[in-house]
C-alpha cells in the first residue's frame, strides 16, 4: 500500500511539473514549446512505468520483476532532469 501512494506523490508532482510547463509553453511560444514536450515526455514514461509497477505488486500482473540496471538509469534520470528543465525555463527564458 505504501508503494502505491509513493508511486501517487511522484506521479502528481510530475503531473504539475507537465502542466506548468505546458502554461510555460502558451506563454513564451517555440521555445517554451520544446520545454513542455520535454516534460510531458518524460511524465508520461513514468507513468507507463509506475502503472506497471504498481500492477506488479498488487499481483494483477506477471511477477514483481528486480530492477534492472536500465529501469534504475531512467529513474535515476528522470528527477535530475526535472531539475534542470526547472532551472532553464526559469533562467533562460
Amino acid at each position: 500500500m505504501r508503494t502505491r501512494l509513493a508511486w501517487g506523490r511522484t506521479m502528481l508532482t510530475l503531473s504539475v511539473t507537465a502542466v506548468l510547463a505546458a502554461r510555460f509553453a502558451v506563454r513564451h511560444g517555440a521555445p517554451g514549446a520544446v520545454f513542455a514536450a520535454v516534460a510531458i515526455a518524460g511524465w508520461g514514461v513514468a507513468g507507463l512505468w509506475a502503472l506497471g509497477r504498481v500492477r506488479q505488486l498488487s499481483g494483477s500482473s506477471r511477477p514483481v520483476s528486480g530492477a534492472t540496471p536500465r529501469m534504475l538509469l531512467i529513474a535515476a534520470l528522470i528527477a535530475p532532469a526535472y531539475a534542470i528543465l526547472g532551472l532553464l525555463m526559469l533562467f533562460l527564458l
